[in-house]
């Protein structure tokens, strides 16, 4: 049995599909964490004076602090002044991978593959840039999952530039 040519193709649609949904598995955990986070703890214990000044103290430390993280996380979130992390982006990039993922299944090309590979490779260098955030966050689930869209993309982009620049090698006839 003859393996089908078009594998390659196949393969490059199926990375770009599954890096898609990890991607979007990845931002909604990510967004449940920063919800959760957000949220104060229960109280417990007893109510008194004493407590009421230093939970007052510690709320105002709190929104300082909050306030600072937050400065300083919409600078790390920004690419070329866009938030990569607003849910516009998100699914447009998601479509946008889909979308790819379904011409290259039915009709791939040259031109397609190249798109396929810059797109892909851009991708893969923003999900490097999100390993290493979540990792400066103490986050090493969200890292590893990123890590992993960052290895399919890289994946799709290096199968899609061998696709493109790969030369068809037409059979010459024996003579003998």
């Amino acid at each position: 049995m003859r393996p089908s040519i078009r594998w390659p193709s196949r393969t490059i649609a199926v990375l770009l599909i599954v890096a898609a949904g990890l991607f979007v598995i990845g931002v909604t955990v990510e967004r449940d964490s920063d919800n959760h986070s957000d949220e104060p703890a229960a109280e417990t214990g007893e109510h008194n004076e004493a407590n009421e000044s230093a939970e007052s103290i510690e709320a105002e430390n709190a929104e300082r602090a909050s306030g600072e993280a937050e400065e300083a996380e919409g600078d790390d979130e920004r690419v070329l002044g866009a938030d990569v992390e607003s849910p516009h982006l998100v699914v447009a990039a998601v479509v946008a991978s889909l979308v790819l993922a379904g011409l290259v299944w039915r009709r791939p090309n040259r031109r397609l593959l190249i798109v396929i590979a810059v797109v892909a490779a851009a991708f893969a260098v923003l999900d490097v840039a999100e390993v290493a955030h979540q990792l400066d966050e103490d986050n090493a689930g969200l890292a590893l999952l990123a890590g992993i869209v960052a290895a399919l993309h890289a994946g799709a982009a290096v199968l899609a530039i061998q696709q493109a620049t790969r030369r068809t090698t037409a059979k010459e006839p024996v003579t003998t």
